[in-house]
């Protein structure tokens, strides 16, 4: 009978892939099983098609019930232990497999990244051993012990032993480390007289060469969750998110350097990084001299031979360019002493020499690779209507005038919808009273997320039309609320989705008359006027159906606008935005005849002293900037609701619909300064959290113009007042407890003359 042998291996350790390729080459074994998605073995051969490393498996799922979705990302790059695994084997004719659970299997939930390392940063042995020696962390112990030494797997066994000692593999490994067992059980059984080689996380590697004596010898069988919606393919990588600088939780940092030292060996690997560091910060306008890498490759050697190691580690390397270049004191650590993101306030230098250790190798997938069908759609829709994307990011101007532009829009809001990466719209269409643009503005880009995101969204479909109908009626999915319905309609529109567009339409139109709150048929409304302005690409049909829809929300929302009372009522912004949907409705053409209707409504309800304030300011703002009023009447209705609590509600809502008419009426803000002029000083600190929401629906430009205008005449720059960096919150707050403490004192005697009526100011 054959033997299995289990070589234990640290993820993307280039000593550890050596070892794993001469093991295998000795044994020339019938299986070579590996740490990976059994559920692939049916398609492993995908991962021997000559793709250019990094690549990765993605695995998504999402469970029916609940809808929780979620990934699993299986790196590989040239130097990664199980890839070079797999290649071996084939080489020499043994059958290569997968062995651990599916990364759908809920062992996985809440990991992104199989090969993570979480074990080794969490081992107290080896940090123990780390502090005794003195290295700042695993990754220096590691380099020191193996990646410049050969491949010593005694020592490797020894220090996978003491990684795990005793510890019980938990509810996360137990699992998996039962399923691996099962399939080395499985494979023994089958080789007969042949060896089996299984690699692992050296974390494994105890607990297997006990648990798989044990196992059943039959093949593992796993069903998969019930309603669950899940796949596996094959998508780009790159060096960059493999590095555990970049945040991803890998089995070692600085690719780059590890590529170097794989392609060339320990000596001349780790030489020609100390020329690409060079090179990279030469690039990015770093000064260095020739006397600088000089003294940095002196360093780097001298420190090599200080710590013992045979031929120059990463971190002999790194920390030789640093005392060479850096010349300023540190105010973080050097990064590589520590995991995860650059600290704050890291030197330029050093942020600049963890980009070039990172390196910039991009992973492309072999010619004929399976991919979901949707994603294969969706590079196809983006040809027919000829659209090209590629890694440099460009920028398209789409003509929603002509045909083609039609058609480009809506294969992008489809990929928009989707939450695609690499696909974003800058700058929609313009219709305004002094400007029209019928174009968008895109900027597109084939990110590495691009493809990751079209495998993880085939969830939704098939097909680019499909995936996105589905995706937005998962969206809609309960939404009983017409602002819903209405987002959702608009959305169907601009993704060219006509199923979508009659149902929801139909869906609105059915309840706009059951509708009781103002502010929510505000929204819907809004969201309406997109499609009836052409801001929406609509068939003459749908044209219609809309403005339908529109006049009956314009006709309830007139209705309920005449209901809304209460003289002492918190302004309401949604209720001023309705007003604003509502003026805006009133501008088109269909509905110019109930322009009577509604401007009589406006002046009654900007004369109503039992309206809200802000109301109030809504109707005259609307009347004002529609049909346009006399001064008089203006002036005259401010000062009916020129008190301190209604002042600054009144303006909002006459700023929010009528801001550029106010910038033209000298008398409505003199007679705004006069009120405000006469409140006590009481009654202004009363008024001034309103007064300031109002006028923040100026600009800083026109705020400057409004106080030229207040302050004409007086010797005041407005330009000091303006630009005042002064937290007008914090200086109210300070006159309250200044008027507090005054009070106060005053209860007990202690007012000072200077407080008095008659005392000095």
């Amino acid at each position: 009978m054959g033997e299995v042998v289990v070589v234990g291996v640290r993820h993307h350790s280039p000593a550890c892939a050596r070892l794993v390729a001469k093991v295998v080459r000795a044994r020339r074994p019938k299986y070579v099983l590996v740490e990976g998605p059994s559920d692939m073995n049916a398609r492993i051969g995908e991962l021997l098609l000559p793709h250019r490393l990094p690549v990765a498996l993605f695995t998504w799922r999402q469970d029916g019930a609940t809808g929780k979705a979620r990934g699993t990302w299986t790196p590989f790059c040239a130097y990664s232990p199980e890839w070079v695994a797999i290649a071996t084997a084939a080489e020499v004719g043994a059958t290569p497999l997968f062995m651990d659970l599916p990364a759908w299997h809920d062992a996985f939930d809440g990991e992104e990244n199989r090969y993570s390392d979480r074990h080794v940063r969490a081992s107290d042995s080896i940090a123990d051993v780390c502090a005794r020696l003195g290295f700042e962390g695993t990754d220096a112990l590691w380099d020191h012990l193996f990646e410049g030494a050969g491949e010593d797997e005694a020592a490797l066994a020894r220090y996978f032993e003491a990684l795990r000692a005793d510890e019980p593999g938990g509810p996360r490994d137990e699992p998996r480390e039962a399923h691996m067992a099962a399939w080395m059980a499985w494979a023994a059984a089958e080789a007969g007289d042949g060896d089996v080689v299984a690699v692992c996380g050296g974390y494994h590697k105890p607990a297997l060469e006990r648990l798989w004596r044990t196992a059943s010898a039959e093949e593992p069988q796993l069903a998969v969750p019930e309603g669950a919606r899940l796949g596996s393919y094959l998508v780009p990588f790159s060096s960059k998110r493999l590095d555990a600088f970049a945040g991803y939780a890998s089995g070692m940092p600085s690719p780059a350097f590890y590529q170097a030292v794989w392609e060339h060996g320990p000596v001349e690997g780790a030489e020609r990084m100390l020329e690409v560091a060079t090179r990279h910060l030469r690039a990015r306008a770093q000064r260095v001299s020739p006397a600088d890498a000089i003294a940095a490759r002196t360093l780097a050697e001298g420190l090599r031979t200080l710590r013992g190691h045979e031929a120059l580690a990463r971190i002999d390397v790194l920390d030789g360019l640093a005392g060479a270049l850096v010349k300023e004191a540190l105010d973080a650590p050097l990064p590589w002493t520590r995991r995860g993101r650059i600290a704050p306030r890291t030197d330029p230098m050093l942020v600049e020499l963890v980009a070039a250790f990172s390196g910039d190798l991009v992973g492309e997938l072999a010619p004929g690779t399976p991919r979901p069908p949707l994603a294969e759609d969706a590079w196809a829709e983006l040809g027919r209507v000829g659209l090209e994307v590629g890694r440099a990011q460009a920028k398209v101007r789409v003509d929603l005038q002509q045909a083609r532009g039609i058609e480009q829009s809506r294969v992008l809001h489809r990929l928009r919808v989707l939450q695609i990466p690499g696909f974003a719209r800058t700058r929609g269409p313009s219709i305004g009273r002094h400007d029209t643009s019928f174009t968008e503005t895109w900027t597109l880009t084939r990110l590495l997320e691009t493809d990751t995101a079209l495998v993880e969204a085939s969830v939704h479909g098939a097909t680019l039309e499909t995936a996105a109908t589905a995706k937005l009626e998962a969206q809609t999915v309960g939404a009983a609320g017409l602002p819903e319905l209405a987002e959702g309609l608009v959305e169907a529109a601009l993704a060219g989705i006509a199923a979508l567009t009659e149902r929801w339409l139909a869906g609105i139109a059915s309840r706009v008359g059951a509708e009781a709150d103002l502010a929510v048929l505000g929204r819907a409304l809004a969201r309406l006027l997109a499609l009836v302005r052409g801001e929406v690409v609509l068939t003459p049909r749908e044209t219609s159906d809309v403005a339908q829809v529109v006049l009956a929300c314009f006709d309830r929302g007139m209705w309920l606008f005449e209901g809304i009372q209460g003289e002492t009522a918190a302004p309401d912004p949604g209720l001023v935005s309705a007003v604003a949907a509502l003026r805006e409705a009133s501008r088109l053409p269909a509905l110019s005849g109930e322009a009577p209707r509604a401007r009589a409504l406006c002046e009654r309800r900007a004369r109503d002293a039992e309206a809200p304030p802000s109301v109030r300011g809504a109707a005259l703002g609307w009347a004002w900037s529609v049909w346009g009023i006399g001064a008089g009447d203006e002036v005259a209705i401010l000062k009916s609701v020129a008190r301190a609590a209604t002042l600054g509600d009144f303006l909002l809502g006459l700023f929010a619909l009528a801001r550029e008419e106010v910038l033209r009426a000298p008398e409505l803000l003199a007679a705004i300064d006069v009120a405000t002029c006469g409140f006590t000083e009481d009654d202004f600190l009363v008024a001034l959290p309103a007064l300031r929401q109002a006028f923040s629906f100026f600009p800083p430009r026109e705020r400057l113009r409004l106080a030229e205008g207040l302050l004409a005449g007086q010797g005041i720059d407005a330009r000091t007042v303006v630009g005042a960096k002064v937290d007008a919150g914090l200086v109210l707050r300070a006159r309250e407890r200044e008027i507090a403490a005054r009070d106060l004192a005053r209860r007990f005697g202690l007012e000072d003359a200077l407080d008095s009526e008659g005392g000095a100011s």
